[in-house]
């Protein structure tokens, strides 16, 4: 575990990884802090300057397990998912004016959707077992990306303009990825 600060008595499980990187850089995995860093960068210095971010996400990872127990899975076939998707995907480039080339829905292990700079949007097969809100939430990022690229005040403006709770969003995304994880995981729940 991570050490707490003196503030506030928060831990978070971590993993350090060593790639021939030039920056570190943090992820949040599920409840799993990632720390990837240069192969002779220092982990103590990494840690430091990014206190405030890590003492953050440990604070969002705490909640997120809290409401991941109280969240309902959704049953829905892959049919109808997909069908959902298609016509989200669609509703939304016509209102943001952009063109989606493809929508693939995969595996994914860290996220729940992604896009290129083709255009091409892939969407988590688990992301199924969501309410349509977060789905719709889900797709609408991820389309407004080929409006602005960046998670910047832009983009966050551009998000806010549809879903003006998003954070609230983030945190049940976050909660919801904890408990699939949970369930798909061989320990089971």
């Amino acid at each position: 575990m991570l050490p707490s600060s003196e503030d506030f008595n928060l831990r978070i499980r971590y993993r350090v990884l060593r790639r021939p990187v030039k920056y570190a850089r943090l992820e949040l995995r599920g409840s799993e802090l990632w720390i990837i860093i240069p192969k002779d960068a220092d982990l103590s210095k990494v840690i430091k300057e990014n206190r405030k971010w890590i003492i953050q996400q440990s604070r969002l990872v705490e909640e997120a397990q809290k409401l991941a127990s109280t969240l309902e899975i959704v049953p829905r076939t892959r049919k109808k998912f997909r069908a959902l998707v298609e016509r989200l995907v669609s509703e939304y480039a016509s209102i943001l004016n952009v063109k989606v080339n493809k929508v693939f829905i995969r595996k994914m292990k860290n996220s729940w959707a992604s896009c290129s700079s083709a255009g091409n949007i892939s969407i988590s097969r688990e992301a199924r077992y969501l309410p349509e809100k977060l789905i719709r939430y889900i797709i609408y990022h991820e389309v407004c990306h080929l409006v602005r690229w960046r998670h910047d005040q832009v983009f966050h403006e551009l998000i806010s303009k549809f879903f003006p709770d998003y954070e609230k969003l983030d945190l049940q995304l976050h909660a919801y990825w904890i408990k699939l994880n949970a369930m798909n995981s061989p320990r089971g729940a």
